[in-house]
């Protein structure tokens, strides 16, 4: 009897391998998590072009922890970003916003990370990237974002963790133990 059962067992572990392989369909909660961050990042243009810093920000995680890299300028913590974008919400009141989501990943029922290119009436290319987290009330705010655009600036200094032209260097040095 074991040995007719296990073709029978060791086909339906190999289906059930296929099935939850890299090019699986997602899930049908992954499909609901998708549709949740698909109106998150709507409601968030939505807020771009209604000129309204406080409706943009409530979006986002606000924390020190929150980082910001816009082409090559970072900023640093949740008051940095706030102080330096917030006013351009309200000094560009012409300026408006369209994005497309290109992907969505979803990395666990609680982090996802999203894809996005659109444009601006000031800027004909732009790139998002989106890293968001469902918080405890179960709202996806964005933890992180990288907005890039064509013709960035070349950065101010050598990266973080690099030496020069050489390549990296760890952060703390080289010394290694």
């Amino acid at each position: 009897m074991v040995r007719k059962s296990l073709p029978v067992l060791g086909s339906a572990l190999l289906l059930i391998a296929c099935a939850s392989g890299p090019d699986a369909r997602p899930s049908l909660d992954d499909a609901a998590l998708m549709e949740e961050i698909q109106e998150t990042l709507t409601g968030l243009t939505e807020a771009m072009n209604a000129h309204d810093p406080d409706l943009v920000f409530s979006f986002y995680r606000q924390d020190p922890s929150f980082l910001y890299l816009g082409c090559t300028n970072i900023l640093f913590g949740w008051d940095t970003f706030a102080s330096r974008v917030g006013p351009y919400y309200t000094t560009n009141t012409d300026v408006t916003f369209q994005q497309e989501i290109l992907n969505i990943q979803i990395l666990s029922p609680t982090v996802a990370v999203a894809a996005m290119r659109g444009s601006s009436t000031e800027a004909p290319a732009l790139f998002w990237t989106e890293v968001l987290q469902r918080n405890e009330a179960g709202r996806w705010l964005i933890t992180y974002e990288h907005e890039s655009w064509p013709g960035c600036s070349v950065p101010r200094g050598p990266h973080m963790g690099t030496e020069g032209e050489g390549g990296a260097t760890p952060p703390g040095g080289n010394d290694r133990p």
